[in-house]
């Protein structure tokens, strides 16, 4: 995989960023986005939920379908008509179906790791023309993988080097692998949430 897009997708919207919020220019960056990034790693894992041993709970939040607001679930709308009497019919917006679409909160997770591991990788001048090659990788447990993605995090801090963010986005991908997504859904997910980010930011997010 060619990584040029993403970075150049991404610089496009850290400068959106900066443009908002014109104090952050001339200073530290890195820190901060390094937290994020951890905050993002747990809310993907949360979405996972392997790690909660203690629930019956365990599967994975890859499928949520939302509820249709103008019926509040219910498929049908009802008016008065002319002689007062209340009438039902099936609701114009969700066709009957009391559901407005669905999404994915755990690749959605994923995918906001991806643009913090991006603009970290931008703020330690990772080169824009990096191609990645896919990587085999020992079937280990999924809770073990995301440990080793926060210790990436953590060697990054430490060493601020090329070599540091390419190991915690190998290790990165990995994981998502682990999960069940191909590239091509990463890559969809990462410029449909680029837009809705550039978006919030317009107003004021």
């Amino acid at each position: 995989m060619n990584l040029t897009k993403l970075f150049e997708t991404q610089a496009a919207l850290d400068e959106h960023i900066m443009q908002e919020h014109p104090e952050l220019r001339g200073q530290n960056n890195l820190d901060w986005k390094l937290l994020a990034l951890q905050v993002e790693l747990g809310e993907c894992a949360n979405e996972w939920r392997g790690f909660k041993k203690w629930s019956k709970d365990q599967e994975p939040r890859t499928k949520v379908e939302h509820l249709c607001v103008q019926c509040y679930g219910e498929g049908t709308a009802s008016y008065l008509n002319l002689i007062d009497q209340e009438v039902y019919e099936e609701c114009e917006d969700c066709k009957g179906t009391g559901k407005i679409g669905e999404s994915n909160p755990l690749l959605e997770e994923y995918v906001d790791c991806l643009h913090f591991i991006l603009s970290i990788g931008l703020e330690i001048d990772v080169t824009t023309s990096l191609v990645w090659n896919d990587i085999d990788f020992f079937d280990t447990d999924i809770t073990v993988q995301f440990i080793g993605v926060a210790s990436s995090i953590f060697d990054l801090r430490k060493w601020k080097s090329y070599i540091s963010w390419e190991v915690l986005f190998g290790e990165f991908y990995i994981l998502g692998k682990m999960l069940g997504f191909t590239w091509d859904q990463v890559e969809e997910a990462y410029f449909e949430k680029n837009k809705i980010n550039h978006a919030r930011q317009a107003n004021s997010y």
